[in-house]
Protein backbone atom coordinates (compact mmCIF):
# COMPACT_ATOMS: atom_id res chain seq x y z
CA UNK A 1 0.00 0.00 0.00
CA UNK A 2 3.17 2.07 0.89
CA UNK A 3 4.49 1.35 -2.57
CA UNK A 4 1.39 2.87 -4.21
CA UNK A 5 1.41 6.07 -3.05
CA UNK A 6 4.94 6.49 -3.50
CA UNK A 7 4.56 5.44 -7.13
CA UNK A 8 1.45 7.89 -6.98
CA UNK A 9 3.81 10.68 -5.35
CA UNK A 10 6.26 10.51 -8.03
CA UNK A 11 4.32 10.57 -10.92
CA UNK A 12 2.73 13.53 -9.39
CA UNK A 13 5.76 15.13 -9.26
CA UNK A 14 6.96 14.36 -12.59
CA UNK A 15 3.85 15.95 -13.97
CA UNK A 16 4.35 18.88 -12.43
CA UNK A 17 8.07 19.10 -13.38
CA UNK A 18 6.95 18.57 -17.07
CA UNK A 19 3.92 20.81 -16.72
CA UNK A 20 6.32 23.67 -15.16
CA UNK A 21 8.76 23.09 -18.55
CA UNK A 22 6.52 23.26 -21.40
CA UNK A 23 4.96 26.41 -19.85
CA UNK A 24 8.52 27.87 -19.39
CA UNK A 25 9.63 26.74 -23.47
CA UNK A 26 6.12 28.73 -24.29
CA UNK A 27 7.06 32.22 -22.68
CA UNK A 28 10.22 31.68 -24.48
CA UNK A 29 8.84 30.88 -27.65
CA UNK A 30 6.45 33.87 -27.67
CA UNK A 31 9.16 35.89 -27.10
CA UNK A 32 11.21 35.08 -29.77
CA UNK A 33 7.84 35.04 -31.84
CA UNK A 34 7.35 38.95 -30.98
CA UNK A 35 11.56 39.61 -31.52
CA UNK A 36 11.06 38.60 -34.79
CA UNK A 37 7.69 39.58 -35.74
CA UNK A 38 9.23 43.11 -34.70
CA UNK A 39 12.17 43.02 -36.62
CA UNK A 40 10.57 41.79 -39.82
CA UNK A 41 7.48 44.26 -39.61
CA UNK A 42 7.62 46.46 -42.48
CA UNK A 43 6.09 49.66 -43.08
CA UNK A 44 5.78 52.84 -45.68
CA UNK A 45 7.23 56.05 -44.67
CA UNK A 46 7.44 59.26 -46.52
CA UNK A 47 8.99 62.56 -45.15
CA UNK A 48 7.19 66.04 -43.92
CA UNK A 49 7.51 68.22 -46.98
CA UNK A 50 6.27 71.74 -47.75
CA UNK A 51 2.46 71.72 -49.48
CA UNK A 52 0.41 74.34 -50.70
CA UNK A 53 -3.06 75.03 -48.94
CA UNK A 54 -6.39 77.03 -50.06
CA UNK A 55 -7.74 78.40 -47.02
CA UNK A 56 -12.06 78.80 -47.90
CA UNK A 57 -15.07 80.05 -45.94
CA UNK A 58 -18.19 77.50 -46.70
CA UNK A 59 -21.44 78.88 -46.84
CA UNK A 60 -24.93 77.93 -48.17
CA UNK A 61 -27.26 79.62 -50.39
CA UNK A 62 -30.21 79.84 -53.58
CA UNK A 63 -29.44 80.20 -56.86
CA UNK A 64 -31.37 82.70 -58.82
CA UNK A 65 -31.45 83.45 -62.71
CA UNK A 66 -29.32 85.96 -63.96
CA UNK A 67 -32.85 87.52 -65.23
CA UNK A 68 -36.08 87.21 -64.91
CA UNK A 69 -39.22 88.35 -67.19
CA UNK A 70 -42.53 88.43 -65.93
CA UNK A 71 -44.20 88.67 -68.79
CA UNK A 72 -47.80 90.40 -68.84
CA UNK A 73 -49.95 92.09 -71.87
CA UNK A 74 -50.04 95.99 -72.04
CA UNK A 75 -53.48 96.02 -73.66
CA UNK A 76 -56.85 93.95 -72.59
CA UNK A 77 -57.79 91.26 -75.27
CA UNK A 78 -58.66 87.92 -75.94
CA UNK A 79 -55.60 84.83 -76.43
CA UNK A 80 -55.96 84.29 -80.22
CA UNK A 81 -52.37 81.89 -80.19
CA UNK A 82 -49.66 80.92 -77.27
CA UNK A 83 -46.98 79.81 -79.09
CA UNK A 84 -44.79 78.64 -76.42
CA UNK A 85 -44.75 76.30 -73.56
CA UNK A 86 -42.84 75.34 -70.33
CA UNK A 87 -39.78 74.62 -71.25
CA UNK A 88 -39.02 76.28 -74.36
CA UNK A 89 -36.27 78.28 -75.55
CA UNK A 90 -37.13 81.82 -76.54
CA UNK A 91 -34.96 84.58 -77.99
CA UNK A 92 -35.10 88.21 -77.19
CA UNK A 93 -38.11 90.13 -79.35
CA UNK A 94 -39.78 86.82 -79.71
CA UNK A 95 -43.96 87.07 -80.45
CA UNK A 96 -44.47 84.15 -78.02
CA UNK A 97 -48.00 85.02 -77.22
CA UNK A 98 -51.29 86.20 -79.80
CA UNK A 99 -53.89 88.28 -78.78
CA UNK A 100 -57.13 89.36 -81.31
CA UNK A 101 -56.41 92.13 -83.04
CA UNK A 102 -59.41 92.65 -84.93
CA UNK A 103 -60.31 95.99 -82.35
CA UNK A 104 -56.64 97.32 -82.57
CA UNK A 105 -56.97 97.18 -86.67
CA UNK A 106 -60.14 99.18 -86.74
CA UNK A 107 -58.77 101.60 -83.99
CA UNK A 108 -55.85 102.23 -86.40
CA UNK A 109 -57.89 102.49 -89.09
CA UNK A 110 -60.34 105.24 -87.31
CA UNK A 111 -57.52 107.08 -85.74
CA UNK A 112 -55.69 107.64 -89.17
CA UNK A 113 -58.62 108.91 -90.69
CA UNK A 114 -59.14 111.13 -88.05
CA UNK A 115 -55.97 112.29 -88.04
CA UNK A 116 -55.92 112.63 -91.86
CA UNK A 117 -59.26 115.05 -91.35
CA UNK A 118 -57.27 117.39 -88.85
CA UNK A 119 -54.42 117.64 -91.31
CA UNK A 120 -56.42 118.64 -93.84
CA UNK A 121 -58.68 121.25 -90.84
CA UNK A 122 -54.90 122.47 -90.13
CA UNK A 123 -54.17 123.06 -94.18
CA UNK A 124 -57.60 124.98 -94.11
CA UNK A 125 -56.86 126.76 -90.87
CA UNK A 126 -53.42 128.11 -92.23
CA UNK A 127 -55.12 129.04 -95.67
CA UNK A 128 -57.55 131.10 -93.46
CA UNK A 129 -54.54 132.93 -91.44
CA UNK A 130 -52.77 133.67 -94.42
CA UNK A 131 -55.51 135.63 -95.79
CA UNK A 132 -56.37 137.30 -92.56
CA UNK A 133 -53.25 137.79 -91.79
CA UNK A 134 -52.55 139.75 -95.12
CA UNK A 135 -56.22 142.02 -94.82
CA UNK A 136 -55.00 142.86 -91.43
CA UNK A 137 -51.58 144.13 -92.76
CA UNK A 138 -53.13 146.08 -95.47
CA UNK A 139 -56.02 147.77 -93.19
CA UNK A 140 -52.87 148.88 -91.19
CA UNK A 141 -51.43 150.96 -93.85
CA UNK A 142 -54.47 152.28 -94.86
CA UNK A 143 -55.56 152.98 -91.82
CA UNK A 144 -52.11 154.67 -90.75
CA UNK A 145 -52.61 157.17 -94.29
CA UNK A 146 -56.02 157.54 -93.14
CA UNK A 147 -57.58 155.90 -96.25
CA UNK A 148 -60.62 153.83 -94.10
CA UNK A 149 -61.94 154.11 -91.02
CA UNK A 150 -61.52 152.54 -88.05
CA UNK A 151 -64.59 150.22 -88.05
CA UNK A 152 -62.81 148.83 -91.15
CA UNK A 153 -59.44 148.24 -89.35
CA UNK A 154 -61.51 146.90 -86.21
CA UNK A 155 -63.03 144.48 -88.70
CA UNK A 156 -59.52 142.99 -90.16
CA UNK A 157 -58.35 142.92 -87.10
CA UNK A 158 -60.71 140.69 -85.25
CA UNK A 159 -60.78 138.38 -88.53
CA UNK A 160 -57.35 138.19 -88.60
CA UNK A 161 -57.30 137.20 -84.54
CA UNK A 162 -59.91 134.64 -84.83
CA UNK A 163 -57.78 132.86 -87.47
CA UNK A 164 -54.45 132.98 -85.74
CA UNK A 165 -57.25 131.08 -82.86
CA UNK A 166 -58.70 128.91 -85.58
CA UNK A 167 -55.47 128.12 -86.69
CA UNK A 168 -53.87 126.77 -83.26
CA UNK A 169 -57.09 125.27 -82.58
CA UNK A 170 -56.66 123.07 -85.60
CA UNK A 171 -53.18 122.42 -84.87
CA UNK A 172 -53.61 121.11 -81.52
CA UNK A 173 -56.71 118.84 -82.56
CA UNK A 174 -53.93 117.57 -85.39
CA UNK A 175 -51.59 116.78 -82.47
CA UNK A 176 -54.20 115.09 -80.19
CA UNK A 177 -55.09 112.91 -83.66
CA UNK A 178 -51.38 111.84 -84.11
CA UNK A 179 -50.95 110.82 -80.45
CA UNK A 180 -54.32 109.13 -80.76
CA UNK A 181 -52.93 107.18 -83.96
CA UNK A 182 -50.09 106.17 -82.44
CA UNK A 183 -51.64 104.78 -79.68
CA UNK A 184 -53.83 102.79 -81.41
CA UNK A 185 -50.79 101.73 -83.75
CA UNK A 186 -48.68 101.00 -80.52
CA UNK A 187 -52.38 99.13 -79.29
CA UNK A 188 -52.04 96.88 -82.67
CA UNK A 189 -48.19 96.11 -81.93
CA UNK A 190 -48.50 95.04 -78.66
CA UNK A 191 -51.00 92.71 -79.18
CA UNK A 192 -48.55 90.61 -80.58
CA UNK A 193 -46.38 90.19 -77.01
CA UNK A 194 -42.61 89.49 -76.69
CA UNK A 195 -40.25 88.32 -74.79
CA UNK A 196 -37.79 90.87 -73.81
CA UNK A 197 -34.94 88.71 -72.69
CA UNK A 198 -33.93 85.29 -74.15
CA UNK A 199 -34.48 82.42 -72.16
CA UNK A 200 -36.35 79.09 -71.05
CA UNK A 201 -40.03 79.24 -70.31
CA UNK A 202 -40.40 78.24 -66.63
CA UNK A 203 -44.06 79.15 -66.05
CA UNK A 204 -47.54 79.62 -68.12
CA UNK A 205 -50.98 80.80 -66.79
CA UNK A 206 -52.77 81.21 -69.90
CA UNK A 207 -54.84 79.59 -72.61
CA UNK A 208 -56.05 80.70 -76.05
CA UNK A 209 -59.45 81.71 -75.64
CA UNK A 210 -58.67 83.41 -72.65
CA UNK A 211 -59.55 87.15 -71.51
CA UNK A 212 -56.30 88.76 -70.14
CA UNK A 213 -55.48 92.47 -69.01
CA UNK A 214 -52.39 94.60 -67.70
CA UNK A 215 -50.25 93.74 -65.02
CA UNK A 216 -51.72 90.34 -64.69
CA UNK A 217 -48.42 87.78 -65.41
CA UNK A 218 -48.97 84.99 -68.43
CA UNK A 219 -45.97 83.72 -68.92
CA UNK A 220 -42.47 83.49 -66.51
CA UNK A 221 -38.95 83.30 -68.64
CA UNK A 222 -36.20 82.67 -66.95
CA UNK A 223 -32.18 83.97 -68.47
CA UNK A 224 -30.29 81.16 -66.86
CA UNK A 225 -27.01 81.23 -69.16
CA UNK A 226 -25.24 83.01 -65.45
CA UNK A 227 -26.51 81.97 -61.83
CA UNK A 228 -26.71 84.39 -59.11
CA UNK A 229 -26.97 84.02 -55.57
CA UNK A 230 -26.76 86.26 -52.68
CA UNK A 231 -24.63 84.47 -49.63
CA UNK A 232 -24.51 85.12 -45.71
CA UNK A 233 -21.11 85.50 -44.34
CA UNK A 234 -20.06 85.35 -41.33
CA UNK A 235 -18.76 89.09 -40.20
CA UNK A 236 -14.67 87.45 -39.36
CA UNK A 237 -14.66 86.76 -42.92
CA UNK A 238 -15.15 90.31 -44.21
CA UNK A 239 -11.54 91.41 -44.89
CA UNK A 240 -10.79 87.79 -46.38
CA UNK A 241 -13.28 87.64 -49.54
CA UNK A 242 -13.23 90.71 -51.83
CA UNK A 243 -14.36 91.48 -55.64
CA UNK A 244 -12.95 88.47 -57.93
CA UNK A 245 -12.51 85.88 -54.87
CA UNK A 246 -12.84 82.34 -56.60
CA UNK A 247 -15.82 80.26 -55.40
CA UNK A 248 -16.68 76.74 -56.00
CA UNK A 249 -20.98 75.56 -56.14
CA UNK A 250 -21.78 72.34 -55.02
CA UNK A 251 -25.84 71.06 -55.34
CA UNK A 252 -27.46 68.09 -54.49
CA UNK A 253 -28.68 67.17 -57.88
CA UNK A 254 -25.44 66.57 -59.39
CA UNK A 255 -23.27 65.20 -56.37
CA UNK A 256 -19.76 65.17 -56.50
CA UNK A 257 -19.75 68.14 -59.92
CA UNK A 258 -18.32 71.18 -59.07
CA UNK A 259 -19.52 74.36 -60.78
CA UNK A 260 -17.00 77.61 -60.90
CA UNK A 261 -18.27 80.94 -59.76
CA UNK A 262 -16.50 84.26 -58.37
CA UNK A 263 -17.70 87.27 -56.06
CA UNK A 264 -19.27 90.59 -57.66
CA UNK A 265 -20.61 92.49 -55.48
CA UNK A 266 -19.95 93.04 -51.57
CA UNK A 267 -22.51 94.47 -49.43
CA UNK A 268 -20.42 97.21 -47.45
CA UNK A 269 -22.32 96.66 -44.12
CA UNK A 270 -22.88 94.17 -41.38
CA UNK A 271 -25.63 92.74 -40.29
CA UNK A 272 -25.67 94.22 -36.17
CA UNK A 273 -28.26 91.18 -35.42
CA UNK A 274 -26.77 88.37 -36.71
CA UNK A 275 -23.42 89.61 -37.40
CA UNK A 276 -22.95 88.44 -41.42
CA UNK A 277 -22.49 90.94 -44.39
CA UNK A 278 -23.97 89.89 -47.63
CA UNK A 279 -22.09 88.93 -51.23
CA UNK A 280 -23.17 87.71 -54.35
CA UNK A 281 -21.67 85.46 -56.58
CA UNK A 282 -22.24 84.88 -59.90
CA UNK A 283 -21.40 81.34 -61.84
CA UNK A 284 -21.50 80.63 -65.73
CA UNK A 285 -24.27 77.61 -66.22
CA UNK A 286 -23.54 76.84 -70.07
CA UNK A 287 -24.31 73.27 -69.53
CA UNK A 288 -28.11 74.30 -67.85
CA UNK A 289 -27.61 72.54 -64.96
CA UNK A 290 -28.21 75.13 -62.79
CA UNK A 291 -31.80 76.28 -62.09
CA UNK A 292 -33.13 79.04 -60.28
CA UNK A 293 -34.13 78.06 -56.74
CA UNK A 294 -31.48 75.65 -56.16
CA UNK A 295 -29.88 74.98 -52.93
CA UNK A 296 -26.02 75.76 -53.16
CA UNK A 297 -23.45 74.95 -51.22
CA UNK A 298 -20.34 77.24 -51.72
CA UNK A 299 -16.91 77.09 -50.62
CA UNK A 300 -15.13 80.56 -50.79
CA UNK A 301 -10.97 80.65 -51.39
CA UNK A 302 -10.10 82.86 -49.62
CA UNK A 303 -5.85 82.11 -49.85
CA UNK A 304 -3.25 80.02 -50.65
CA UNK A 305 -0.07 79.53 -48.28
CA UNK A 306 2.76 77.12 -47.93
CA UNK A 307 2.81 75.22 -44.82
CA UNK A 308 4.75 71.71 -43.60
CA UNK A 309 2.62 68.75 -44.00
CA UNK A 310 2.29 64.84 -43.63
CA UNK A 311 0.00 62.95 -45.34
CA UNK A 312 -3.50 62.63 -44.48
CA UNK A 313 -3.06 58.33 -43.89
CA UNK A 314 -0.43 59.55 -41.40
CA UNK A 315 -2.35 61.34 -38.87
CA UNK A 316 -3.80 59.62 -36.04
CA UNK A 317 -5.85 61.25 -33.20
CA UNK A 318 -6.16 60.11 -29.52
CA UNK A 319 -9.30 58.60 -28.61
CA UNK A 320 -11.71 60.90 -26.85
CA UNK A 321 -9.44 64.10 -27.78
CA UNK A 322 -8.45 66.54 -30.17
CA UNK A 323 -4.94 65.60 -30.34
CA UNK A 324 -2.82 64.12 -33.38
CA UNK A 325 0.04 61.78 -33.75
CA UNK A 326 2.25 59.88 -35.48
CA UNK A 327 4.84 57.42 -35.81
CA UNK A 328 8.40 58.95 -36.79
CA UNK A 329 10.80 56.82 -38.24
CA UNK A 330 14.06 57.03 -36.54
CA UNK A 331 16.92 55.07 -37.56
CA UNK A 332 15.74 51.49 -37.39
CA UNK A 333 13.28 52.51 -35.23
CA UNK A 334 9.44 54.09 -34.84
CA UNK A 335 8.94 57.22 -32.47
CA UNK A 336 5.19 58.45 -31.58
CA UNK A 337 5.02 62.15 -31.50
CA UNK A 338 2.28 64.24 -30.55
CA UNK A 339 1.88 67.08 -32.90
CA UNK A 340 -0.40 70.23 -33.42
CA UNK A 341 -2.33 70.36 -36.67
CA UNK A 342 -3.65 73.36 -38.65
CA UNK A 343 -5.91 72.52 -41.82
CA UNK A 344 -6.57 68.93 -42.53
CA UNK A 345 -7.60 67.84 -45.80
CA UNK A 346 -8.38 64.97 -47.96
CA UNK A 347 -5.10 64.09 -48.57
CA UNK A 348 -2.49 66.26 -46.54
CA UNK A 349 -2.68 67.57 -42.88
CA UNK A 350 -0.69 70.53 -41.69
CA UNK A 351 1.63 70.06 -39.02
CA UNK A 352 2.15 73.61 -37.29
CA UNK A 353 4.70 72.01 -34.52
CA UNK A 354 6.02 68.61 -33.56
CA UNK A 355 8.16 67.92 -36.86
CA UNK A 356 10.69 69.39 -39.39
CA UNK A 357 11.00 69.24 -43.13
CA UNK A 358 12.48 66.23 -43.95
CA UNK A 359 11.20 64.07 -40.99
CA UNK A 360 9.87 60.29 -42.13
CA UNK A 361 6.17 59.58 -40.77
CA UNK A 362 5.14 56.22 -41.10
CA UNK A 363 2.09 56.17 -43.56
CA UNK A 364 1.36 52.20 -43.57
CA UNK A 365 1.44 49.46 -41.17
CA UNK A 366 0.76 51.50 -38.12
CA UNK A 367 -2.22 49.46 -36.68
CA UNK A 368 0.32 47.21 -35.53
CA UNK A 369 3.16 49.51 -34.36
CA UNK A 370 4.07 50.70 -30.70
CA UNK A 371 6.34 53.36 -30.35
CA UNK A 372 9.72 52.44 -30.04
CA UNK A 373 9.18 49.05 -32.18
CA UNK A 374 11.71 47.95 -34.63
CA UNK A 375 11.04 48.77 -38.52
CA UNK A 376 12.37 47.89 -42.06
CA UNK A 377 11.41 50.81 -44.14
CA UNK A 378 9.78 49.37 -47.24
CA UNK A 379 8.05 51.74 -49.28
CA UNK A 380 9.51 55.94 -49.10
CA UNK A 381 9.55 58.77 -50.73
CA UNK A 382 12.38 61.13 -51.40
CA UNK A 383 12.38 64.38 -48.95
CA UNK A 384 14.07 66.55 -51.58
CA UNK A 385 11.21 66.00 -54.40
CA UNK A 386 8.60 68.76 -54.64
CA UNK A 387 4.94 68.42 -54.31
CA UNK A 388 3.39 70.88 -56.93
CA UNK A 389 0.22 68.99 -56.50
CA UNK A 390 -2.46 71.20 -54.72
CA UNK A 391 -4.64 69.51 -52.07
CA UNK A 392 -7.73 69.42 -53.05
CA UNK A 393 -9.77 70.14 -50.09
CA UNK A 394 -13.08 71.69 -51.89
Amino acid sequence: MKRIFIYIFIAVVVLCALFFIFRAMNKDKTRNDIRVGQASLSVDAVPAVFHEFQDRTDAVGTLRARETNLLNPKVAGNVDAVLVDIGDWVEAGQVVVLLDRTRFKLGVDQSEAACQAAKAAVAQAVSQFEQAQKEYRRASKLLAEKVIPQIRFDAAESTYKAAREGLAVARGKYSQAQTAMETAREHLKDARIRSSIAGVVVDRNVEIGQSVSPGVQILRILDQTTMKGDIELPEKDFGRVTVGTAAVIRVDAFQGQKFPGKVTVINPMVDPRARTFRVRIEAPNPSGKLVDGMFARVKFLTGQRTALAVPRDALHRLPGSGTFYVFVVQGDKVVKRTIKTGKVGDQYAEALKGLVQGERVVTSGDGRLRSGMSVTVSGETSGERKITHKEKQL
